[in-house]
């Protein structure tokens, strides 16, 4: 069986939980671990410790996500005007 250890902060991995094999006939720690599996359509699992309503999306990873995709978008915008400026250059001085 699959067990998973809620964490407070990401581990190195990105993640915040952990994922262990429990052996059958051993039963679930208490505390912050758990049976339920993080679902699939989550990109950044978060257990949801404020009320203890299971797995949430965690904010913060995803405003990461959008500053990281954001800066990515505005370098290919700059090459692409750079390109065209030089594009235009060129078809000018013939």
């Amino acid at each position: 069986m699959k067990i998973y250890k809620k964490l407070f902060q990401k581990n190195d991995d990105g993640k915040f939980f952990e994922e262990f094999d429990l052996p059958d006939g051993l039963d679930v720690p208490n505390g912050d671990y758990t049976t339920v599996a993080p679902p699939d359509n989550l990109k950044h699992p978060k257990w949801d410790f404020e009320f203890n309503s299971g797995w949430i999306e965690d904010k913060d990873s995803i405003i990461e996500d959008l500053q990281k995709k954001n800066g990515e978008l505005l370098a290919r915008q700059v090459m692409s005007e750079e390109a065209l400026l030089e594009l235009a250059n060129m078809i000018l001085a013939r």
